[in-house]
């Protein structure tokens, strides 16, 4: 599929940004890079009007995705999932992005799962809960595969002899993306099965939601995500339970930074289900007086404009 406009401005912009700021990146070498796809050197018209914007302006769709991945150090693949998800609909905006593999005999408990995971600020994406109606399912499960942030792979029996799910592992392994294993109690075939992974037998879908939630947070990629993804979804609670889950969450971090302080104090004050349930108070009363500040947050005073 050819990329829209959107997509070759999007992939433009960032390689701009990226040659601006990357002393590497001389005049020399772009214009090699420049030269090696066919495109004008910098220089050419002997006029400082002609810039690297303008010297990629009709470049290939291929040939731009290529040049994206020289530059930034990111696979073509990669950089197809980065402006693929700009334009998702698949993914809440915000959360780590987590695709579970399953076998579809066990798609009412990973739905679960699922559920468990959302109020931490992950959006895991499970075949048939996850994807649009009136949409080729095929092609929605390879987006999923190729914008996923991470792996998780629930193998229960019927998991080993589904090609489908041994193709989504080969996509997390090609991707080379964070991966994870929770066996039930089969363990996995093939490359991934290297590693010995915890079983999750006698665990309910809380149980392994925290089992993927504690592994998702060790990767430091993904600590600030897990705050912003946490904050979007207490801000999005829409009762008390799921205010409260999410709280007690958030009262599990370390520390936020001073605009994640803010944004939680303003979510606080605008969202009913979150100021006025009695369960978001006993997670984070605590918690904010641990970190010696007053308990209920104040609301945050708009900067005066002049």
């Amino acid at each position: 599929m050819p990329l829209s406009r959107r997509e070759r401005f999007s992939l433009k912009s960032q390689l701009v940004d990226v040659i601006d700021a990357d002393r590497d990146w001389d005049f020399r070498r772009v214009n090699l890079l420049l030269i090696e796809y066919g495109c004008q050197p910098l220089g050419g018209f002997n006029s400082d009007d002609f810039t690297f914007e303008d010297s990629i302006k009709d470049v290939s769709d291929a040939d731009l995705l290529e040049i994206y991945s020289i530059v930034t150090g990111a696979a073509p693949a990669e950089a197809q999932g980065q402006i693929e998800d700009a334009e998702s609909s698949l993914w809440n905006s915000g959360y780590v992005r987590v695709f579970l593999s399953h076998s579809a005999h066990h798609k009412a408990f990973v739905g679960q799962v699922a559920d468990e995971l959302a109020v931490s600020g992950i959006h895991a994406f499970v075949a048939h809960d996850t994807m649009e109606y009136e949409q080729p399912w095929q092609d929605q499960i390879e987006h999923g595969l190729r914008t996923m942030q991470a792996f998780v792979a629930l193998v229960h029996p019927e998991f080993l002899t589904s090609p489908w799910c041994q193709q989504e592992v080969g996509w997390a392994l090609g991707r080379g993306v964070p991966r994870y294993v929770i066996r039930y109690p089969a363990d996995p075939a093939g490359f991934i099965g290297r590693t010995q992974w915890p079983q999750g037998n006698e665990m309910n879908a809380r149980e392994v939601a925290a089992l993927v939630l504690e592994w998702v947070s060790r990767i430091p990629e993904f600590s600030d995500q897990i705050v912003d993804g946490l904050l979007s979804s207490l801000s999005g609670a829409q009762n008390y339970m799921d205010a409260g889950a999410t709280a007690r969450r958030i009262a599990t971090i370390d520390t936020l930074t001073p605009q994640q302080w803010t944004r939680l104090a303003e979510i606080y004050h605008s969202n009913d289900q979150v100021g006025r349930a009695g369960l978001v108070g006993q997670a984070l009363a605590p918690y904010y007086r641990s970190h010696g500040k007053p308990w209920p947050p104040a609301q945050p005073v708009e900067p005066a404009s002049f």
